[in-house]
Parts: structure tokens; C-alpha cells; sequence
């Protein structure tokens, strides 16, 4: 042994890649030292600090594929509008934060629901009835939508005179002015970038804040699946004070500004491996194929019902085959979100431009969400090596979906919604992941959702039950699947010798869990780089007595 003396994880089971086995672990170091198998002996080690795990399942620590830790942590510091049940709730928590801060020259909030107005429009005037001498700009829960003030919407350019951008939709009355709706990226981007922008001390603080939520449930490496380059300072300085987790960055590309700034993100990339901690990479790129169905911004094959548009492709086709091709140039990672079937199948075309643009290599593509897959797809997804990374806690009848969601497909398309079991029976790898803090950050409570397709876990009110994963199927996705899009996945997301040792330490698990079991386990301990960085507080399974330890 090296390093520090060893510890003994005793008295538990393993996720060990088909099922939960009895098993002892012994940490060397940072590393899995031995698995060892239920009838086996114990070493015998004077030295070792032994953790009785009491029959706890020991998972490697979980992967999230697709997270946005930052806006997580920074929604803690506006309008906590995530809590609204109606517009007029969501208004009047505006109004309350804002006579409570006196002192902030902008009103922001994030995570509002879209499904509290049953067409998911919203308009400036109800905002100026309680704010009007200063800007208020609020963001949706899927961070695909932003509701503004008249004063925002000013100061940030928007009035019945800008025109429509290719890439947005700019939601306009019957006159054409704006009604206080921006979707999509082109639209919202002025409003965002108005705001002032938080010094980089305090918004690195928010993603410690995010990544530290993410960490306390068992999530032990995430994929920031959307960062700002103007930010990366922000990460950095994160970086220098310890993340809790090993963090992959993935910078977003923009259809007008890609070409002028290539170099801009290969210098990014360069200032991350400058600091030299293993644990921090950015090797990735984010593109955004299209939007959400809610807002009839996802790119679809058919017409929405009721209206004659397909959505809304964030790229021609022609630039972002270009983009991906000169990005994979670069050695980055491609991780495109894309959620209507055209969508898909258009971000498929630029996965396999890159390929053929610039020969073999190991690229691990990534399709985050896919909400809507057509057949066809499937084999291509497969030829190309993709992984889907799935959101699973989305797989749910909610008021979203039906309020928002099954209005814009009606019929057939509402039936093929986040193809989970189709994707897995066919081959294709399925990585999970949270979208957090578009949904819970909650790895259990996401697998539970994607075994029972209802949040409650009752399997009699499954929705598309036929999609349903079984305990297997998802464990993998939430360690090795996961661990695969991160060019990792004999290191991590597996319980093995010589594994780096990160963990997942679970309580309330039989040997074959239902969904219900899996909504009412907890994590009791998250273990990074063979230690301990969070454990329930009343939990004993720390031999330390360290709950907040971070390791670069």
C-alpha cells in the first residue's frame, strides 16, 4: 500500500456492473486497492480504518452527463421563482424580493415553470404592475425561455423594431411589439448579456454552490454541459479554492461568432490544463440543434398541431456540419443538444461530417435529450458511436407535458417521447444524467423515474410504460455509461482494481430495488479521490469525520 494507510469498506454490497453483490472494498490511496467477494477473508490490516457499511450499497460514484452546476448555484441569489404555482404567484415573489433588495439595479430570477400559463406566454406588463423603475428578467426552468420587464427589454434593445432573429423567437403582440417573451438563444441572448455580470469571486462561489448539491447526491464527476468563455475565470478561481468533483467543461459555440472565435477556445482549453489538476478538463464543445417542444422551438419532421412550423434549427444545416467539422479538428468533444426527431437527425449529419472531414479518431460523441428519435435514426446513432444522454427524471406525465408538451404533438408523436427502452434494446449507450437545476439533482430519484415512468414510482401510472428501463439498465447508464462520455470508463464508473476511488455510499436498497425503493433510499456518503467529501450528518459511515473535504 501506499500513500496514506488504507481503508476497509465492510458489511455491504457492490454495484459491480449486473447486480448488487456482497463485496468488501479496500482504498489504496485514490484507487481501489481489492473487491473483495463475499466468503473471501479479510486482510488482515493493523493500520486500516474499517467503515462498517451496515448493509449500504456501495455504487462507484456517480457520473452526471449533462449538468449546469453554475446556474444551479447562482439561482440561489435572485427571485425565487421556482417556487410559483401561477403567473400571479411568480409575480408577486418578484415583488417581494424586489422591495426586500432596494439595492440591486436589476431583478433576476431562475426556474420558473413554463406550464403556470397554459400557452407558456408571458407578458412585460404583469412584470411593470409591481417593478417598473427597474429591469426584472427571469429565466424558465428549462433555461430555454426568458420573461422581461418593459424596462429590461429597453435596456437591452428589444422593441418593436428589431427584427426577428434566425435563431429565437421574439413573441410580439398584434401590433409587433414585444410582449415580454424571448425564446431561444437568439432572442434572449441581449436581454442576458444586459445584465450585469456578477464579479468572478461571487460567481465562482455559485458553482461551488451548484457542484457541492450535485455532490451530496453521490455524483462524483459532471459534465458542465453549458459555459460561457466570458465565465471561465469564474471556473478557475473555482478550480484553485477544490472542487468537490471532477468537472469537464463544455464551452458553447454560437452560429454568428464560431469561425472568429476558434482560437478563442482552444486558448480556454489551454488555460485548464494550465492549472494541471486531472480533475478539471475542458475538453468539450455544446451546440444547441434546436429548442423544446414547450415552446414549439424544437426542430420537428411534422407540422406542430395547430400550426404550420416545424420549430425552430439554432443552425443551417450547412454551418453547423462547418462548425462541428472545425471544432473535431480541434480534438474537442462534440455534445449537442438536440430534442425534436429533425433535430436529431440534423445533429447526426454533423457528427458524421466530422468524422468523415477528419478521419478516425476517438471522439465519444454526445446527443443530450432526444426527446423525439425516428427509426432510422437509431442505426445511425449506433454507426457513429454516439451516446444519448438521456434525462431520465423527464420521463414523467407531468403538468409540463400535459399542459405543454402533448398540446404542440397530439397524436401519434405524444406516444414516442424519451425512447429509453427502444435506445437500450437497439445498442445504443444511454449515459444519465440531470439537467440540474432544470430538474433534481437527485441521481435515485431519476433512475426510479426512468424504471417507473411516474415520480411517485407506481408502476399502474406509468406513462408509455413500454419505455420503462429495468434497475439494470439504469444503474449502468448513471456510472459506465456516463463514465464513457467522459473517455473514462475503465476508471471511473466502475467498482474495480485499480479504479480511482469515488463513490456513492446508499442506504435502503434490497438486492433488486423497485422504483419506489429507489425514491426512498438516501446517500449517506460521497467519497472523491479515495476520501470522504460529504457525509450525511447523521450518518457514521466517515471515518474521518470530514464532511466537506474537496480534492483537486
Amino acid at each position: 500500500m501506499t500513500g496514506n494507510s488504507p481503508t476497509l469498506l465492510s458489511g455491504g454490497r457492490i454495484w459491480d456492473g449486473e447486480a448488487l453483490r456482497p463485496a468488501a472494498l479496500l482504498i489504496d490511496g485514490a484507487t481501489i486497492g481489492r473487491v473483495i467477494p463475499a466468503g473471501e477473508d479479510l486482510p488482515d490490516l493493523p493500520d486500516a480504518s474499517v467503515v462498517d457499511l451496515g448493509g449500504d450499497v456501495v455504487f462507484p460514484g456517480f457520473v452526471d452527463a449533462h449538468a449546469h452546476p453554475l446556474i444551479g448555484g447562482t439561482e440561489f441569489a435572485g427571485a425565487p421563482v421556482r417556487d410559483a404555482g401561477s403567473v400571479r404567484e411568480a409575480v408577486r415573489i418578484v415583488a417581494e424580493f424586489a422591495r426586500e433588495h432596494p439595492e440591486l439595479p436589476w431583478i433576476v430570477g431562475e426556474g420558473f415553470d413554463l406550464s403556470i400559463d397554459p400557452r407558456g406566454i408571458y407578458f412585460a406588463a404583469d412584470l411593470d404592475s409591481v417593478v417598473s423603475d427597474r429591469p426584472v428578467a427571469l429565466r424558465s426552468s428549462d433555461i430555454h425561455t426568458m420573461w422581461a420587464n418593459s424596462r429590461a427589454l429597453r435596456l437591452a434593445g428589444i422593441t418593436d423594431r428589431t427584427p426577428d432573429p434566425r435563431d429565437g423567437v421574439i413573441e410580439r403582440d398584434g401590433v409587433g411589439r414585444p410582449t415580454g417573451t424571448l425564446r431561444e438563444w437568439g432572442a434572449f441572448m441581449p436581454l442576458y448579456r444586459a445584465i450585469p455580470r456578477r464579479p468572478h469571486t461571487e460567481t465562482a462561489e455559485a458553482l461551488l454552490r451548484g457542484l457541492g448539491r450535485l455532490s451530496r447526491e453521490g455524483v462524483s464527476t459532471a459534465q458542465d454541459a453549458w459555459v460561457e468563455l466570458e465565465d471561465l475565470e469564474a471556473y478557475l478561481i473555482a478550480a484553485r479554492r477544490g472542487l468537490p468533483l471532477r468537472l469537464n467543461l463544455a464551452f458553447r459555440a454560437e452560429p454568428g461568432s464560431w469561425r472568429s472565435r476558434l482560437r478563442d477556445f482552444a486558448e480556454a482549453r489551454r488555460a485548464v490544463e494550465g492549472l494541471g489538476f486531472e480533475t478539471f478538463t475542458a475538453r468539450t464543445v455544446k451546440f444547441f440543434a434546436d429548442g423544446i417542444v414547450e415552446g414549439g422551438t424544437a426542430h420537428v419532421g411534422e407540422p406542430y398541431h395547430g400550426g404550420s412550423c416545424c420549430g425552430l434549427p439554432a443552425w443551417d444545416e450547412s454551418e453547423l456540419n462547418a462548425a462541428a467539422a472545425a471544432f473535431d479538428d480541434l480534438g474537442f468533444q462534440l455534445h449537442i443538444h438536440a430534442i425534436g426527431d429533425a433535430g436529431v437527425a440534423r445533429a447526426l449529419g454533423a457528427i458524421e461530417h466530422a468524422a468523415d472531414a477528419n478521419g478516425d479518431r476517438d471522439r465519444r460523441p454526445v446527443i443530450a435529450h432526444a426527446q423525439l428519435v425516428n427509426p432510422p435514426e437509431i442505426a445511425r446513432l449506433l454507426a457513429a458511436d454516439v451516446t444519448v444522454a438521456v434525462q431520465p427524471y423527464w420521463a414523467k406525465l407531468d403538468s409540463v407535458v400535459r399542459h405543454l408538451t402533448n398540446e404542440r404533438l397530439r397524436g401519434e408523436r405524444e406516444l414516442r417521447q424519451y425512447p429509453f427502452r427502444t435506445l437500450h434494446d437497439a445498442g445504443v449507450r444511454l449515459a444519465s444524467s440531470s439537467d440540474y437545476p432544470i430538474t433534481t439533482p437527485s441521481v435515485l430519484d431519476a433512475m426510479a423515474v426512468a424504471m417507473a415512468r411516474d415520480e411517485h414510482g407506481d408502476l399502474s401510472r406509468s406513462w408509455l410504460p413500454e419505455q420503462r428501463l429495468g434497475f439494470r439498465a439504469i444503474a449502468r447508464a448513471a456510472t459506465a455509461g456516463s463514465a464513457y462520455t467522459q473517455f473514462a470508463d475503465r476508471r471511473l464508473g466502475v467498482i474495480a482494481e485499480g479504479a480511482a476511488a469515488d463513490l456513492a455510499i446508499v442506504s435502503g436498497l434490497p438486492d433488486a430495488p423497485a422504483a419506489s425503493e429507489l425514491l426512498s433510499a438516501r446517500v449517506e456518503a460521497t467519497w472523491f479521490g479515495g476520501a470522504p467529501v460529504f457525509t450525511r450528518p447523521e450518518s457514521h459511515r466517515n471515518p474521518s469525520n470530514e464532511e466537506n473535504r474537496v480534492h483537486r
